[in-house]
């Protein structure tokens, strides 16, 4: 992680704060549980930016959870490693009804809020501890700790590795650690993929709106990390990447994935926020090139 990896943390509320405008499960009651509202809006005040400028962010983060989860879904997952998962429900979400094992990792400081805020949840919606959902700290630049993370998981099983979120706060000799150390856990189970939303081209962060650059320096303030230090030139320079680490890889879209929109409605949007969008919000999963 960065030299103060911590400081990215902060992120994690951002994004809670823009899901508690959807139906995502939990994500209301999560957000006002960790002060997404008050850590985001002191960013806002801080940089002189104006949340009402910056809605279209509710659907953005929707699609990207939403489309995830349908994907973990669609591939029939049935081992989940979430790698610096902050405060997404998801790891209580599908092992409260489906016959999956997750494991969700992140920095300890990020875990020991999420694990208070699980045992909050839990005990509001009467949800016993399941031995399916596993919440641990975990680097997910340091491969020890990501192996040790997946000890309590089937080797003789596939295998379905998330990140979301993450990559963008990455440098991009981060980001080769980062799938080598996915590739490396992939190898050690039956088969699997890797799963994440967060790759970026550098001919695209040339037409972001000022409000949305500006949010975008705003965090790079807060975090100290310069955002998409990562990017690829385009696509074939992402491919290549990925070839190089014998991954191969499809594209889905975001959107196309989301069964539902219901930030639109929470927000008063116009759905055509949605198809100015379609074009930059996509998934890509990655599995071993045999």
């Amino acid at each position: 992680m960065p030299a103060d990896s911590s400081l990215i943390s902060v992120t994690a509320k951002v994004s809670a704060y823009y899901r508690q405008f959807s139906d995502i499960q939990f994500a209301q009651e999560a957000s006002e549980l960790i002060g997404a509202r008050a850590a985001f809006e002191k960013i806002l005040s801080e940089h002189a930016l104006k949340s009402e400028n910056l809605t279209f962010y509710a659907p953005m983060f929707e699609a990207r959870y939403k489309s995830i989860t349908e994907l973990i879904r669609k591939f029939d997952s049935s081992q989940v490693i979430e790698l610096a998962s902050g405060y997404s429900l998801r790891g209580l979400d599908l092992t409260r009804c489906g016959d999956i094992r997750y494991v969700e990792t992140d920095l300890p400081g990020v875990i020991h809020t999420k694990l208070g805020l699980l045992e909050e949840i839990r005990k509001h919606h009467v949800i016993p501890p399941n031995a399916q959902h596993v919440v641990t700290a975990a680097d997910a630049l340091v491969f020890e700790e990501v192996q040790a993370s997946a000890a309590s998981l089937d080797p003789a099983q596939r295998l379905t590795v998330l990140c979301e979120g993450l990559i963008m706060y990455l440098s991009k000799a981060q980001t080769e650690v980062l799938a080598r150390n996915i590739r490396r856990l992939l190898g050690g189970f039956a088969s699997g993929c890797w799963i994440t939303p967060d790759f970026t081209f550098r001919s695209e962060a040339a037409n972001l709106s000022p409000d949305r650059v500006r949010l975008r320096e705003a965090i790079t303030g807060v975090t100290q990390t310069q955002l998409d230090a990562s990017a690829f030139d385009d696509e074939q320079d992402l491919i290549a990447f990925l070839d190089r680490l014998g991954l191969r890889v499809q594209v889905f879209s975001q959107v196309d994935e989301t069964p539902s929109f219901s930030s639109l409605k929470a927000l008063g949007l116009p759905p055509t926020v949605i198809e100015r969008l379609r074009g930059v919000l996509r998934v890509w999963v990655m599995t071993i090139d045999s």
